[in-house]
């Protein structure tokens, strides 16, 4: 999967310029578009790459977290407030930011 996206990243690129990358996904493809997104940053720069997960689980430790927040630093996570799998494995740490959505009642 990997060379497939560096060749349609590359090709878009050649076609359109230096432009921005969104990296998203949804619960585990949110885990797997985190590290896509630290490939790319590593490689194309933090400045051209924005990532946005949904109800993604947690992915490393506390110095994963550090250094992915440095190398990829155009990064939100939407959770919802009632969603359990944001909150898994327990003994892990997010990377910032984190835009939680919460359902009028629970206000």
């Amino acid at each position: 999967m990997r060379s497939g996206i560096f060749d349609g990243v590359s090709r878009a690129k050649e076609a359109y310029g230096d432009l921005k990358i969104m990296v998203t996904g949804h619960s585990i493809g949110g885990a797997m578009a985190a590290f896509c997104g630290l490939d790319l940053a590593l490689i194309y720069g933090s400045k051209n790459i924005q990532f946005m997960t949904f109800g993604m689980p947690i992915i490393g430790n506390v110095a994963f977290a550090s250094y992915y927040s440095q190398v990829v630093p155009n990064t939100f996570r939407v959770t919802h407030g009632h969603d359990l799998v944001p909150h898994l494995p327990p003994y892990y740490h997010h990377f910032p930011t984190e835009v939680i959505l919460l359902d009028f009642l629970d206000f």
